[in-house]
Formats: C-alpha cells, structure tokens, sequence
C-alpha cells in the first residue's frame, strides 16, 4: 500500500480535490489499524461533507469499508 501523509489528504480534500482509490484506503486502513488518529478521520470527514463526493470517491469509501 502506497505511503501517504494524512494532513496532506485532509488539505486536499479540504481544497476541494478529488481523493483517487489508493489514498481512500490508506486512510481507512490506516484509521483500522491506529495509525490514523480519531481527529484526523474527523478532519477528513468533515472535509468529505462540505466538499461533497463524486461517484468515484463514493465507489472507493464503499469498497474500503467492506
């Protein structure tokens, strides 16, 4: 899995960016594991709810959690 910096994830979707595949599950795996603190998946999600999601970014959320 591809090594990403969370705080850099949250500013891009934050900026209104898209998220691709690979960073969604970075971020959910890494949320699973402990290495992703609870703040940094709110940012996140904070950021997912006023920036909204395209259909791609849905698809890869969905295919993370299951």
């Amino acid at each position: 899995m591809a090594k990403y910096n969370p705080v850099e994830l949250i500013l891009k979707k934050r900026d209104g960016h898209s998220l691709d595949e690979s960073e969604v599950s970075f971020f959910i795996n890494g949320f699973l594991d402990g290495s992703i603190a609870d703040y940094q998946m709110s940012a996140l999600l904070m950021s997912c709810f006023f920036q909204g999601l395209n259909i791609e970014e849905t698809k890869a959320f969905t295919r993370s959690y299951i």
